[in-house]
């Protein structure tokens, strides 16, 4: 487990601790919320891919004064495709300055407090205690179960564990009084990250695949086996010639390129690309093959089509939504096992979940995009609404 791994299950049982303890100290009667709120400040402070999906909220509501509460790690990639809203950032927690920047984040709510707070957080209690008592303003955000979120909340919104989290963000917006996206968000490639990436691929001969063997901070169990990863991108070259790319975090570059054994030509730009130069490549690529996480919602925004592997988080939820897109779910009696309801806590040690998506059926859905004349074999553990014909 990485040491951010470790300090996200750290943040969560703090959380865990001392989250219902202080909801229950700061609720009081539910505030009246403004009918149409112009100043309005959103809390989601974990998670690129989150970050990717609420930005329909924030196009949505541009003419509106936003400002974001989020981790400073988050600030390139919203500064770049949301530079009308105002940030309000912290380090990671147990950073030596963490403490110190919430402070200075509550001070200036308190000094110039929202019309609205929006959260954006699914289980997480601590961010709303702080803004609640920041700035004495209505809060709207998820009564999930088990949470102890909603003596907190002035206008508790119902979780529904299989609405897509991004029509969840748009169910929290209407909640407010905001405007309310209806699809996914778009994103553009920053033209000088498009140039850098384009100077790093060189020549393409072949459909440009992006294999993400990594799954982020959270929970690595989410991973499909990197061996089969390697296995996957020897067929995609053999076969439809592809030029394939690996990618993930600079945390993991090491374990991924030692199991993936990728095959020669492959170009592993693992732990080497920005956050800016991650969106233009994928929005380069004819395919992404990824872990549940982040890429996955970053292509999905740019249009880029992908094959996405869920086990112990349900594709109902964080799947991709644009049509040529396939979420391939075994849908095992055990799975989900990552929920908000158990603040996305599993103790789960044998995935076999991730196991039973086998190489042949990946390899399926990939071919069914870069050769759309091909069906999908099935029967198959795939959900393939999308799925093109």
């Amino acid at each position: 487990m990485s040491v951010r791994s470790r300090m996200l299950e750290l943040a969560k049982g703090l959380d865990g601790a001392l989250g219902p303890t202080l909801a229950r100290a700061s609720c009081g009667a539910r505030r009246r919320l403004p009918a149409s709120p112009d100043d309005v400040l959103i809390v989601r402070l974990w998670g690129l891919g989150n970050l990717a999906l609420l930005l329909p909220v924030l196009a949505a509501n541009r003419a509106r004064r936003l400002r974001l509460m989020t981790l400073e790690r988050n600030a390139a990639f919203l500064r770049v495709h949301a530079p009308w809203v105002e940030l309000l950032t912290v380090p990671d927690p147990f950073a030596l300055t963490f403490l110190p920047a919430v402070v200075s984040v509550a001070r200036e709510l308190r000094r110039d407090p929202p019309d609205v707070v929006l959260d954006a957080e699914t289980f997480l209690r601590l961010p709303a205690v702080l803004t609640r008592r920041a700035t004495g303003r209505p809060l709207v955000g998820l009564a999930t179960p088990g949470q102890a979120r909603e003596p907190l909340l002035d206008r508790p919104v119902a979780y529904d564990p299989l609405r897509h989290i991004g029509e969840t963000f748009a169910a929290l917006a209407a909640a407010a009084g905001l405007a309310a996206p209806t699809g996914p968000g778009a994103l553009r490639a920053h033209p000088a990250a498009r140039r850098r990436v384009l100077t790093r691929l060189g020549p393409v001969r072949g459909p440009l695949v992006v294999l993400h063997p990594g799954s982020g901070d959270h929970f690595p169990g989410r991973r499909w086996a990197p061996e089969r990863f390697g296995s996957l991108a020897r067929l995609l070259v053999e076969g439809p010639g592809a030029c394939v790319v690996l990618t993930g975090s600079a945390a993991e570059a090491g374990l991924i390129t030692r199991r993936v054994r990728p095959p020669a030509g492959t170009l592993d730009l693992c732990g080497r690309l920005d956050v800016a130069e991650l969106v233009a490549l994928l929005a380069e690529a004819d395919l992404l093959v990824s872990n549940d996480t982040g890429p996955v919602h970053l292509a999905d925004a740019l249009g880029t089509p992908t094959v996405a592997l869920y086990g112990p988080n349900t594709p109902h939820r964080y799947g991709p939504r644009r049509a040529g897109s396939v979420a391939l779910f075994a849908d095992l009696p055990c799975s989900p096992c990552l929920d908000d309801r158990l603040a996305k806590r599993s103790a789960c040690r044998d995935h076999r979940c991730m196991a039973a998506l086998h190489t042949d059926v990946v390899l399926s859905a990939c071919l069914c995009i870069l050769q759309p004349r091909l069906r999908f074999p099935g029967p198959s553990p795939v959900l393939d609404d999308a799925l093109p014909r």
